[in-house]
């Protein structure tokens, strides 16, 4: 009897320049500084660092800051937002834009050279394109693709594109992209390739300051699964499988997570971005005890359609499709709604048979309520 396989993950020791190049270009047209997003990151997971920890930290955010200021002196181009600008979505983690899309979508986080990386990417998509596809979800990691079941009928791509939680639009965009990526990618490519020149240098600087973060990570996914990782910190549960999983500590993503989903197993591995200023003993901490994060979350349920989706799930698990048929709002609404209840940390999410279920994060909404509590009521 042979034994199931289980799946291997390989922290990868050298950064992808293509990676974080759009990364870099992304921070600077959004006015996104080092500064900002380790703030953010403090914010988010209240975590009180040793002063080796911190001393660390700075060392790398001021190389970080050298990319972003090489980023302003690139000539202003009119193609510069259209690629790198902010989609504007309800949640506020999704940190989306033509570019992020385009790219990740067929990315190969092994391929760490440019020139080889773009190439890499153009093959993916064009094999993805040369059969039918079905464009299921639009996130941070890129563009969901699925391959039709025999006889399943596919619809446009206007219609395609209508069902997902995107702005009219951000939809046309998508829509011309997918008419010629090679000529899209094309384009961007010439935005990017004199910036990756010359962060490539700045970057490679970074190695020995990187070292610890690969070390620790080698060390914590020897013991641990992605799906513990990703329980800890996003609220979204993983089932395991035999795939294996390569994790990129990535440089200018500075504390983002990134999990890419290949549901069809398309691609023999899975991967994961973990930004350079994530830590292991980081967790999800929405609700920091203070007026601002009770305000906040009071906000976020007080709208009646989002407190009727707490209400129903609840009771039971769900998705996205039930839920718009039961309660009459497209499934792009209902979307956009799971999408901030998630980021607040007041639902889960998993994946099951290609769908994703949400259950209701009780223990948050108990602390929610008792804080709210101890604020009004105490003398």
């Amino acid at each position: 009897v042979r034994r199931k396989r289980e799946m291997a993950n390989f922290v990868l020791r050298q950064p992808g320049i293509l990676y974080e190049t759009i990364e870099a270009m992304y921070q600077w047209v959004n006015g996104i500084s080092v500064e900002r997003r380790k703030a953010e990151l403090f914010r988010k997971y209240g975590l009180l660092l040793s002063g080796e920890e911190r001393e660390r930290m700075e060392a790398i955010c001021r190389c970080l800051q050298q990319v972003q200021d090489l980023c302003a002196e690139q000539p202003e181009d009119p193609a510069l937002p259209y690629f790198f600008g902010k989609w504007e979505t309800e949640s506020q983690w999704q940190n989306i834009c033509l570019a992020k899309l385009m790219v990740f979508s067929f990315l190969d986080i092994r391929v760490t050279d440019f020139q080889a990386s773009l190439d890499q990417t153009l093959a993916a998509a064009e094999a993805r394109f040369a059969k039918p596809y079905l464009l299921t979800e639009v996130n941070s990691g890129g563009m969901s693709f699925r391959t039709p079941a025999e006889g399943e009928e596919v619809p446009s791509l206007i219609t395609q594109l209508e069902q997902l939680a995107l702005g009219e639009q951000y939809c046309w965009r998508i829509y011309k992209l997918l008419q010629d990526y090679p000529k899209a990618l094309a384009e961007l490519a010439t935005l990017l390739e004199p910036l990756a020149r010359r962060i490539a240098p700045v970057l490679a600087e970074l190695a020995p300051l990187v070292e610890k973060s690969y070390e620790d990570w080698s060390a914590y996914f020897a013991e641990h699964s992605i799906s513990d990782l990703l329980e800890n910190v996003t609220n979204q549960t993983v089932s395991e499988d035999a795939m294996d999983v390569y994790i990129n500590i990535s440089l200018m993503a500075v504390g983002d997570i990134m999990y890419t989903y290949d549901t069809e197993g398309e691609k023999p591995y899975r991967q994961l971005y973990l930004g350079v200023l994530l830590s292991r003993n980081f967790q999800m901490n929405r609700l920091q005890a203070t007026e601002d994060s009770v305000c906040g979350l009071l906000r976020v349920i007080s709208d009646r359609s989002k407190f009727e989706l707490l209400r129903r799930i609840g009771d039971r698990s769900s998705y996205c499709q039930a839920l718009s048929r039961e309660m009459g709002l497209t499934t792009a609404t209902i979307s956009r709604h799971m999408a901030l209840l998630l980021d607040a940390g007041l639902v889960r999410a998993r994946r099951e048979d290609n769908r994703i279920y949400y259950d209701l994060e009780r223990e948050t909404l108990a602390e929610l309520f008792a804080t709210a509590q101890r604020i009004l009521l105490s003398e």
